[in-house]
């Protein structure tokens, strides 16, 4: 896993989750059924505590406190975990795809990423 430091992990977490789902543009294949028009930063954070995507709480089983994984979020494909811990935030070491994480076409590493979602909050 690699690490980010920074002031506010949860925070630049959220909002690192919030780009990433913005970025992805679209819902493929059958997840048309899950999309959404309007949706906002906390329906986008709250759909992936809950699994909303899925029936119950199957892709909750087995997560670490401060995980934060998104398989599809209504209907995107973002195959997006971060993990918080108390100064920082630790991703995969992963080479990213676009055909599974839809939001590499904008932000082409977590670290990309993780530096715009700090950007975004300041």
């Amino acid at each position: 896993m690699n690490e980010f430091e920074c002031k506010n992990p949860r925070e630049v977490a959220e909002e690192a989750l919030w780009l990433a789902w913005q970025s992805c543009g679209y819902a493929v294949g059958m997840g048309v059924f899950q999309d959404r028009h309007g949706v906002t930063k906390e329906d986008v954070i709250n759909n992936v505590i809950s699994a909303g995507d899925y029936p119950g709480t199957a892709m909750l089983t087995g997560r670490k406190p401060g995980e934060i994984f998104a398989d599809y979020v209504f209907g995107r494909m973002m195959k997006f975990n971060l993990t918080i811990e108390r100064n920082r935030i630790l991703y995969p070491e992963c080479a990213l795809t676009p055909d599974y994480q839809s939001w590499c076409r904008v932000y082409k590493t977590y670290e990309d990423l993780l530096n715009s979602a700090v950007e975004s909050e300041e």
